[in-house]
């Protein structure tokens, strides 16, 4: 392994270590080492696969905190000497919601003590990323994957269980990247004195950008290929692609992208305006309705508790700013198409976890749709088996699975290449029974993270040897298949197939394709032309 930096006015004692590190690269050396955007810095070999060197905790851009809150993201002052990259840094401020899902699930897998889960550390101060290399070499030029993690845009961070990438770098021949982004109110946030900035919202996807400007500028010396980047991620991670697709400020700084139970961001329309009312409705939970500037001298804890009273029930995430993002992102798909090569898909029973048996939960779901669909949903819930799975299917089929077709058609129109899956592994035992092929479950099987606690037998394995080559081949070719996999055809709307990834992989017909064909004008603004 090597560093390549010979810059002048380092300590002694580091420029021996990078010296040695170049010269003896039939030697590991005891701590890897490397130099990029003008700092040195240390991290970790992989316990699990000692090959991996991990650095942790590397800041992108500048603590958003004080005057900087609610700006877009700055840049990152270099620090002097060698600093420490082998602790995972704060997550970016928020509750326990993420950390519920987890002992939501563990729960249904035998964890009966909330406690095993606990909340990281939080702080506004997260602009952070970590990346795992099986080559730390310059000239590796390994695909890039930069992972962007779920939670509603209120929650996630970058090291939770499932996310840790050193297994997926080691066996998939890739660098991984995993990148923070504000979230909640610290994240998607406007008001009426930001109108006419050059960021008035949408302050979470331009760290997410900040942050791809940051690997193209420095993946580099970490073995990575800055023209080859894959962005992927589930769930917000994956409606936050499906934003980065059309913006015109990430334009060139990727290559891919992958969706994991996304494309409900294709029901979004909202604007500016949305945004100044929420900031709005924020500042009139203080004394006095205080301005931008008074708001931003509140303390992290007063602000988010303001937020909670004031927007109970804001859906936080990007909205239409003429700026990063420039029109509804269904209205985008069908008039520029995705221009990039793209894989998608969603799990059979995304939403089986959160639903009840009710009547009235169902009809309460179906009464948010437009009037023009609320039938043929309705009908189509009726064909399962029972009522719970009825309210799954409808919710699935309209946030998740209908989506995830028109946008592979639409990567098609631009002359990329799609290829959609339908993820149907339901794991054994009671917990298995009990969740289904469930909201996440797909995660572990691309990065190899099974938690101990998680039911798993030779099928998992199998499945995950299989999810690891699919998902690290299409980032390093565009395409998913390689030898001794089952083979996965590329998505035509012409003969619409999607692979099952489950206890069986096979190539089937697209379940429901002409339903969502039938819905797609009314339920997502834009798609009418």
């Amino acid at each position: 392994m090597r560093a390549v930096c010979r810059r002048c006015g380092w300590p002694g004692f580091a420029i021996a270590i990078l010296v040695l590190t170049a010269c003896r690269t039939d030697v590991r050396p005891a701590i890897p080492t490397v130099e990029v955007n003008r700092e040195i810095l240390q991290g970790n070999f992989g316990g699990r696969h000692p090959e991996v060197a991990s650095f942790r905790g590397i800041p992108f851009a500048a603590p958003p905190v004080g005057d900087l809150r609610w700006r877009e993201p700055q840049p990152h002052l270099p620090r002097a000497g060698v600093q420490s990259a082998r602790d995972f840094a704060a997550a970016c401020y928020q509750d326990s919601y993420n950390t519920n899902w987890y002992r939501k699930v563990g729960a249904a897998f035998g964890v009966v003590e909330p406690a095993f889960f606990a909340d990281p550390p939080v702080s506004e101060d997260c602009l952070y990323l970590n990346v795992w290399t099986p080559r730390l070499s310059a000239g590796a030029r390994l695909p890039v994957m930069v992972w962007i993690y779920g939670g509603a845009n209120i929650s996630g961070w970058t090291y939770e269980p499932d996310y840790v990438g050193e297994s997926l770098a080691a066996r998939g021949e890739v660098v991984v990247v995993s990148i923070a982004y504000r979230v909640g109110i610290f994240g998607f946030f406007g008001h009426p004195e930001l109108h006419g900035s050059k960021a008035p919202a949408n302050f979470g996807l331009l760290d997410q950008i900040a942050a791809l400007r940051w690997v193209r500028d420095n993946i580099g010396p970490f073995g990575g290929d800055p023209g080859n980047v894959t962005i992927f991620g589930e769930s917000a991670g994956a409606a936050n692609v499906g934003y980065l697709v059309t913006s015109p400020l990430a334009q060139g700084l990727f290559k891919r992208a992958i969706s994991q139970s996304g494309g409900y961001q294709m029901q979004d329309d909202l604007d500016l305006g949305d945004a100044e009312r929420a900031g709005l409705a924020l500042a009139k939970a203080f004394p006095g309705e205080p301005d931008l500037a008074s708001l931003r001298q509140h303390s992290s804890a007063d602000i988010f508790r303001a937020a909670r009273g004031a927007l109970p029930d804001h859906e936080f995430g990007p909205v239409v700013d003429g700026i990063s993002v420039v029109m509804t992102p269904a209205a985008f798909y069908r008039r520029n198409g995705i221009p990039y090569d793209l894989l998608i898909g969603s799990n059979e029973d995304e939403w089986y976890m959160y639903v009840d048996a009710e009547p009235a939960s169902l009809s309460a779901t179906l009464d948010k749709l437009p009037p023009a669909v609320r039938d043929v949903f309705a009908a189509r819930a009726a064909r399962e088996p029972d009522l719970r799975r009825g309210h799954d299917k409808a919710t699935t089929l309209a946030n998740m699975v209908c989506p995830a077709y028109l946008m592979a058609a639409s990567a098609a129109v631009r002359e990329h290449r799609a290829w959609v899956y339908r993820f149907t592994r339901v794991r054994p035992g009671p917990g298995g029974e009990r969740l289904l092929a469930y909201h996440g479950a797909e995660i572990p099987y691309v990065f190899d993270t099974h938690d101990r606690w998680l039911s798993t037998d030779a099928t998992d394995a199998w499945l995950t040897d299989a999810m690891v080559a699919y998902w690290s081949n299409f980032a390093r070719t565009g395409n998913p298949n390689g030898a001794e996999l089952t083979p996965w055809p590329a998505y035509s709307p012409r003969d619409a197939q999607v692979l099952e990834l489950g206890s069986n992989i096979r190539p089937v017909t697209a379940p429901d394709v002409a339903l969502c064909d039938r819905v797609a004008n009314s339920l997502y603004p834009g798609w009418s032309r």
